[in-house]
C-alpha cells in the first residue's frame, strides 16, 4: 500500500505550495513559485506534491527534460522540501514512491540536487543517507565556501590589511544599487575571465527584487560617485548568500570587496549565522578554481560540499 499520493504541480496549487514552503523544515524563498516561475519558459516544470491522508507532506521543485526528472535545473540547490517532523523512514518510502511515479510517467532517470545545510531552517541530511542507501550515484560534488558568523576565525593577514586600508578610502555603500550598472560589470568580468555570462538578466534581477524585497538585494560600493562593484545578495533563514560578487579594477585597488564583507559581517552578525560565497569548482566539481578559493579562504571561509546524485529508473 502506497503511503504517499504524488501529484504533479499545477498553477492552481500555487497558494498551497507557497504556504507549505513557508512552514516547512527546510523551506527557502527560492522554492516559492514566484521565484521558480520567473523563468518558466525555459523549463518544463514537473514539480511534485506528496500527500498523505489528504494532507500535503512534501514538495519537490523539479523539471523534466529528455525523459529525466531533474531536481530543478533553474535552481542552485533543491531536493525534497519536508513538513515538520518528517521521519527518515517516511523519507525512504517517499523516494521509493517517487521512483514508482517516475516509471509510470515515462521518466527514465532522476537527477537530484542535495540542499546544503547552510540554507535550511532545520538542518536535516536524511535524504543524503536515503540516496546512498537507495542506489543513487554521487556523480558531482561542488566545493562551496562559507563562514560561520557566530564562530569566525578571522581574516588572513593580507585581508586584515586590506580591510583596514578600505576604511581610509572614503568608501560608501548603496543598498539600492544600480542593477543595470552592476550586472554590466558582472557580465564584463565573466566574459573576460570565463567566456560566459550571468544566468540572470538585469530585468530578471529587478523582477525578483520586486517580488522578494526582503530576500534579494543589490548592494554597491562607491568612492564618492565612482562605482566600484558590489554583490547581489540572497537572504533567508540563517544565511546571506552572495549570488554575484564582482568589482572593477578600481574597486580591487581600493579594497572594496573587503569593505563590503566587513559591512555584511557587522550588519548580519547578530541575526544570521552563515555567510556563503558560493561554488569555487569547475568541470562538474572536478577542478578547483584555486584563485577563487584562495580569495574566499582569505576571509576565513571554509568549504562544504554540494552534492549531486543520479539514478536510472527501470520501467
Amino acid at each position: 500500500m502506497m503511503q504517499f499520493e504524488l501529484v504533479r504541480y499545477t498553477k492552481d496549487k500555487g497558494p498551497e505550495w507557497d504556504q507549505f514552503v513557508k512552514d516547512a523544515w527546510n523551506g527557502v524563498f527560492l522554492f516559492y513559485r514566484g521565484f521558480m516561475d520567473y523563468h518558466a519558459d525555459r523549463f518544463t516544470d514537473h514539480s511534485l506534491m506528496a500527500y498523505s491522508k489528504g494532507k500535503l507532506k512534501a514538495v519537490l521543485p523539479a523539471n523534466e527534460k529528455e525523459g529525466v526528472l531533474w531536481s530543478h535545473q533553474g535552481l542552485t540547490y533543491g531536493g525534497w522540501v519536508l513538513g515538520n517532523r518528517f521521519s527518515a523512514i517516511d523519507l525512504q518510502d517517499l523516494f521509493k514512491e517517487m521512483e514508482v511515479y517516475a516509471a509510470g510517467h515515462a521518466i527514465q532517470g532522476v537527477e537530484y540536487k542535495h540542499k546544503p545545510f547552510v540554507f535550511e531552517k532545520h538542518a536535516n541530511d536524511a535524504d543524503a543517507w536515503v540516496l546512498w542507501n537507495s542506489g543513487y550515484e554521487l556523480w558531482r560534488r561542488d566545493l562551496s565556501f562559507y563562514f560561520d558568523l557566530k564562530n569566525h576565525g578571522g581574516f588572513a593577514r593580507d585581508k586584515r590589511y586590506r580591510f583596514n586600508k578600505s576604511g581610509r578610502n572614503n568608501l560608501r555603500l548603496d543598498t539600492q544599487g544600480d542593477v543595470h550598472q552592476y550586472m554590466e560589470l558582472v557580465n564584463h568580468n565573466l566574459v573576460n575571465k570565463y567566456d560566459t555570462s550571468a544566468v540572470h538578466t538585469p530585468e530578471e534581477v529587478l523582477l525578483l527584487q520586486k517580488r522578494f524585497p526582503n530576500n534579494c538585494q543589490t548592494i554597491c560600493v562607491y568612492q564618492e560617485e565612482r562605482f566600484l562593484g558590489g554583490a547581489w545578495l540572497f537572504i533567508d533563514n540563517d544565511f546571506i548568500h552572495t549570488q554575484y560578487f564582482h568589482f572593477n579594477d578600481e574597486g580591487r585597488d581600493l579594497c572594496a570587496a573587503e569593505f563590503l564583507i566587513g559591512h555584511l559581517m557587522e550588519k548580519y552578525g547578530a541575526t544570521k549565522r552563515y555567510l556563503n560565497f558560493g561554488t569555487s569548482t569547475d568541470n562538474n566539481g572536478r577542478e578547483l578554481n584555486v584563485g577563487l578559493a584562495s580569495f574566499k579562504e582569505g576571509f576565513g571561509a571554509a568549504g562544504f560540499c554540494h552534492d549531486f546524485y543520479r539514478k536510472e529508473i527501470c520501467r
